[in-house]
């Protein structure tokens, strides 16, 4: 024991010696801080980053197309066209594609089996799981509602 406090000791000394030692070696300057200095010099810096900007060449020009988007479902039936919808509440948190959100700790849900999701939607609604942010948005939807809902959610494609 009195070897490990006398070697701690010690390395607290050492430390301390080269920390006064640098600490001596430091230049220092009694000039005042001038704004007007400063602000010429970040315009400098600025100009320079400007020009170092117009010298480099993008590798890969970027082209974007405008072409629309096309639907993630085809909505053929008015049980899909009422499922997509409703879905567009529940966007938010779960993505545009069903992916789900880590920030939201939202799952994915795109993809799934229609008779899973009405499941645990119909649970969530009757208290036998308890989810408080999901329960402001699913309390009020009819069975219907949750069916339509569990369709279109089980027809968007499951890839990334």
């Amino acid at each position: 024991m009195n070897r490990l406090v006398v070697f701690s000791f010690l390395m607290v000394a050492l430390v301390t010696v080269l920390t006064l030692k640098n600490y001596k070696s430091l230049p220092i300057s009694n000039e005042k801080f001038s704004m007007a200095k400063a602000e010429e010099a970040h315009a400098a810096h600025i100009k320079e980053l400007a020009e170092l900007a117009l010298m480099q060449k993008p590798a890969v020009a970027v082209v974007e197309d405008d072409k629309p988007e096309a639907p993630l479902v085809v909505l053929d039936t008015p049980q899909l066209q009422s499922g997509s919808d409703l879905y567009k509440k529940c966007i938010v948190c779960h993505g545009k594609r069903g992916e789900g959100k880590k920030s939201q700790n939202a799952p994915r849900i795109g993809g799934q089996f229609s008779s899973y999701l009405e499941e645990q939607i119909l649970a969530m609604q009757s208290g036998k799981r308890i989810n408080q942010k999901m329960l402001p948005y699913i309390k009020k939807l009819s069975s219907q509602d949750v069916k339509d809902l569990s369709v279109y959610l089980s027809k968007i494609p499951w890839g990334k």
